[in-house]
């Protein structure tokens, strides 16, 4: 079944809920929303309180409209909520292209600009009468023309709804723009000059638990994640939504004796990253489907001359150029089944920012242990969502391929080794040159077009996905009442929205995989036992993960519910696909 995205309005007026707030700040580019949502963020964490922040702008990434919606709770967050307790927009007719992104409750706070006479749309379900007004811009005969900072005046008024103190706001401004002295007077400026405004309301007091916590987005968590698991290379090549990646790599990795290359495409950069494999070195890349497509071919040889290599990918809406900015989970059938010829390969989904760094210290053991390429799939809904959450600790020991030496014997492809994993020869090792093409090949590494060598090499790189399968069949994730009727089956970012139903819903549970292929077959078929409905939730208009499912178990009568990415699924979006199919 597909759907459009939701525009249902909440028709009953709702207070803010006493451990959680929801806002939605509106703009252009360079009103500064994003800084301005980060800045709140900050200011959160300072006070022990969680959240999460996602951002929702144009196709054409900078210039047009932005929106950012920032939950804040007292306990762990990963959904930003489905309706915002406060709406602040600078102009009217940015809030059009944000159907689905934004969404308003009856009880709702707006703050809107003064001169801004333009008309809210419809689909908000407020005509903006209510609205509490304030002089963001400066205007002259009718135009907008440049001011104080927008955001700052912005920053002052929720400080005051929110009842947060005036001078951790003026702190945080110090930490973020201290290294720019004029830049830090201007904001400071414009902050206090709103800050003396009266008649702003004030929200219920949200307390946080007094410790300071950390904020990361998902790209950070994916690349410190590699990080700490014992990267040493990384090429790749910028677009959206994974540039970010590479961004955190190129600014921290150095420090930490690692290498970054900006390579000139995505083929070159997989190219780079094969090479540093062959010479021994724990490598990896990231992009997104369009890159992923270009990638395609390197797959092949890295699975044909058993190279570890870790490929992230970002995924968005697609095909071809898509919509760059906006998420989606429709690069399934690419990781799992993309490419030609049969190769091994396994793929795991990521289910937010706080699962990030341990995916990759999986996706890199995985990788490095079975010589073998492992696909990480993020969206851009995690990519670029920042959240508060617990300082990370140690995940243990960093992952390490078994290193050859003679006693091991000279075939670097010999067809007797466990799990089909032979050790690994670095070249300028004494005895250990040998020939890694992407040819078929003896165990020796010499080309072959013997069709009887070409079974049994097969066998034997499958071998290592049939053994990397046992040691990741516990990898799942299942919450709700393990008694309950009816059950959820999805993946990777629908993991924050899904465990907020099932607090609400307790006729449900939820079965997530974290590795997707190879599928965890027992652990689904002993999860679904005495379940009389069974829904696939997914951000796909095929139903990928409904038909990769289907490759492994009996599907008949589970429903597949889904539509095309751009926005989430919301929570009551979920109520009503779930009601329209009972």
């Amino acid at each position: 079944m597909s759907s459009a995205p939701s525009s249902i309005q909440a028709s009953t007026p709702r207070p803010a809920s006493a451990d959680s707030r929801v806002l939605a700040l509106v703009g252009s580019g360079g009103d500064g929303v994003a800084v301005l949502g980060d800045i709140i963020l900050q200011m959160a964490a300072q006070q022990g309180l969680y959240g999460v922040m996602v951002q929702s702008y144009g196709p054409q990434i900078r210039g047009g409209e932005s929106a950012v919606v920032l939950r804040l709770s007292r306990e762990e967050v990963q959904y930003e909520g489905d309706e915002a307790d406060l709406l602040l927009c600078f102009r009217a007719a940015d809030l059009k292209r944000f159907l689905g992104a934004v969404r308003l409750h009856a009880g709702s706070v707006m703050v809107l600009e003064t001169a801004d006479e333009g008309a809210l749309p419809e689909w908000l379900g407020r005509d903006g009468r209510d609205a509490f007004r304030y002089a963001f811009a400066r205007m002259d005969a009718g135009a907008e023309v440049p001011g104080e900072p927008k955001n700052m005046k912005a920053l002052a008024l929720i400080v005051k709804l929110l009842g947060w103190s005036p001078e951790l706001a003026r702190e945080t401004l110090g930490r973020r723009f201290g290294h720019r002295a004029a830049r830090l007077t201007e904001n400071l400026t414009a902050f206090d000059q709103a800050l003396a405004h009266e008649g702003m309301p004030v929200m219920p007091a949200l307390t946080g638990h007094g410790r300071v916590l950390h904020v990361e987005t998902g790209n950070e968590a994916l690349a410190r994640g590699a990080m700490d698991a014992g990267l040493g290379f990384f090429a790749g090549y910028p677009i959206t939504p994974s540039s970010e990646v590479m961004e955190t790599l190129i600014e921290e990795f150095p420090d930490r004796g690692g290498r970054v290359v900006q390579a000139e495409d995505e083929i070159a950069a997989l190219g780079m990253v094969l090479g540093a494999s062959f010479g021994g070195v724990t490598s990896m890349t990231a992009t997104s489907g369009p890159g992923l497509s270009l990638m395609t071919e390197m797959l092949g040889l890295a699975s044909m001359a058993e190279l570890p290599a870790v490929i992230i990918d970002c995924q968005r809406a697609g095909p071809a150029t898509g919509m760059p900015s906006r998420t989606e989970q429709s690069d399934l059938y690419h990781a799992v089944y993309g490419g030609h010829g049969d190769f091994p390969r396994a793929v795991l989904g990521v289910f937010d920012v706080l699962h990030g760094r341990e995916v990759m210290h999986k996706a890199l053991h995985l990788s490095e242990a079975y010589q073998m390429p492992v696909l990480v799939l993020s969206d851009a809904y995690i990519a670029q969502r920042r959240q508060i959450l617990e300082p990370p600790g140690d995940l243990g020991p960093h992952p390490a391929r078994k290193r050859w030496t003679p006693d091991d014997g000279p075939a670097r492809f010999d067809l007797s080794g466990e799990k089909g994993v032979n050790a690994f020869r670095v070249p300028g090792t004494p005895g250990g040159t040998y020939p890694a093409a992407g040819i078929e090949h003896t165990p020796d590494g010499l080309p072959t077009a013997d069709t009887n060598m070409h079974q049994r090499m097969n066998t034997k790189r499958f071998a290592k996905l049939a053994a990397l399968a046992v040691e990741t069949a516990g990898w799942v994730r299942t919450f709700g009442d393990p008694g309950a009727p009816n059950g959820i089956v999805s993946w990777g970012s629908q993991f924050g929205l899904l465990r907020e139903w099932v607090k609400v819903h307790p006729g449900w549970r939820v079965f997530l995989p974290e590795i997707i292929h190879p599928f965890p077959t027992a652990a689904f078929e002993k999860w679904r036992q005495g379940l009389e409905r069974i829904a696939v939730v997914e951000l796909s208009f095929q139903g990928q993960f409904h038909h990769h499912l289907a490759g492994h178990t009996d599907i008949r009568g589970i429903e597949r519910l889904g539509r095309s990415g751009g926005v989430p699924i919301t929570l009551r979006e979920l109520e009503h696909l779930l009601e329209a199919r009972s």
